[in-house]
């Protein structure tokens, strides 16, 4: 893993880098290493070879390479995948960080944007948990809870969007829900949510029948099979889902008259160690600064102005829930960090 930082004697008699590996050492092991692959049987020298492969391709995609290739890394941040191949959910905030990242370059310099491998929601709060977990930023809606366990940079990423909700139904329930006038009325139907979803307490606490399933594709599945009666939905997401997953669910529809919501901010999150923290800075000061020349509002209006104006938000019956879970630091003063569906911006 040195061999970037292989020094060869130079005529003026300099030595080797310290910690580098000679070109012959080098070249002895290799031949070394071929000699042992060669005397197994040939089943288990291929697995051995693909084994090591693998292990070599992922201390390439963490980072774990020679010290030269960190240092030209820069900061290194790690997000979520998406939980599935056709998972857009979070395509925007990733842009909003990226953006906050390349508008600190100049006092922060370089950055590197990965990714770690795919896991559901709570899996991922439990890695961030960990200083050497396999990734050190998340997208996640606040609470008290969070705010004490991790550090977050607080400024919603998609200004409360989130908050709002629209139903995915079975195609024959339309009916039904046209007599919801309040949250009494919602009371009547069971709420479809992930599990570890953030804003499962926000709906119980509201006395909603909240059910449940780890997967994310199995949401989807329980719409259909009847398992729930209504699949509660982020406007930002709603669309591209339906687009996804209508060709494999056909009775699924998007109910038409009702829009939910609840004050739900999403946060960039970091660990709470100095590491953690030396993060959020960055992406703090860059997010100010996005908010100040006008690019914040740019790529909001890019990815979500098409979405809210053919959802009709501000024709819908609105029903409010109430968050009891808010911390107090939850910026509300501010009302330019804030969507409001009665003038779409």
């Amino acid at each position: 893993m040195h061999s970037r930082l292989t020094a060869r004697k130079h005529s003026n008699g300099e030595q080797p880098l310290r910690g580098a590996t000679p070109l012959s050492i080098m070249k002895k092991r290799r031949a070394a290493s071929a000699r042992f692959f060669e005397a197994l049987p040939m089943r288990q020298s291929l697995f051995l070879r693909r084994l090591a492969g693998c292990w070599l391709a992922a201390l390439v995609a963490f980072g774990c390479g020679s010290p030269a290739a960190s240092l030209a890394a820069g900061m290194i941040y790690i997000g979520h995948a998406p939980e599935t191949s056709v998972d857009e959910r979070y395509d925007y905030h990733w842009a909003i960080l990226r953006a906050a990242l390349d508008a600190t370059r100049p006092r922060w310099g370089d950055y590197s944007l990965r990714f770690a491998p795919r896991m559901n929601e709570a899996r991922q709060l439990q890695e961030l948990s960990h200083p050497r977990g396999r990734l050190n930023v998340v997208i996640r809606e606040t609470n008290r809870d969070y705010e004490r366990r991790y550090h977050p940079v607080r400024i919603p990423i998609d200004r409360g969007l989130l908050g709002y909700r629209v139903l995915l139904i079975r195609d024959t329930r339309q009916t039904d829900f046209n007599t919801v006038a309040s949250l009494a009325d919602l009371r009547r139907f069971s709420i479809i949510q992930g599990d570890g979803w953030g804003d499962n307490a926000i709906l119980k606490q509201a006395g909603l029948t909240v059910v449940t399933d780890p997967n994310y594709d199995g949401l989807f599945r329980m719409l259909e099979r009847g398992l729930g009666d209504a699949f509660s939905r982020g406007v930002a997401e709603v669309e591209e889902e339906i687009r996804v997953y209508q060709p494999q669910y056909r009775h699924m529809a998007l109910e038409r008259s009702l829009l939910l919501y609840y004050p739900l901010p999403t946060y960039f999150w970091f660990g709470r160690d100095a590491e953690g923290q030396r993060l959020a800075q960055r992406v703090d000061q860059g997010m100010k600064q996005m908010l100040r020349n006008g690019e914040f509002q740019r790529l909001f209006q890019k990815y979500h102005a098409g979405l809210i104006q053919r959802l009709d938000l501000k024709h819908r019956r609105l029903i409010r829930i109430d968050n009891p879970f808010l911390p107090p630091s939850t910026p509300f003063a501010d009302r330019s960090l804030w969507f409001d569906p009665t003038t779409a911006k």
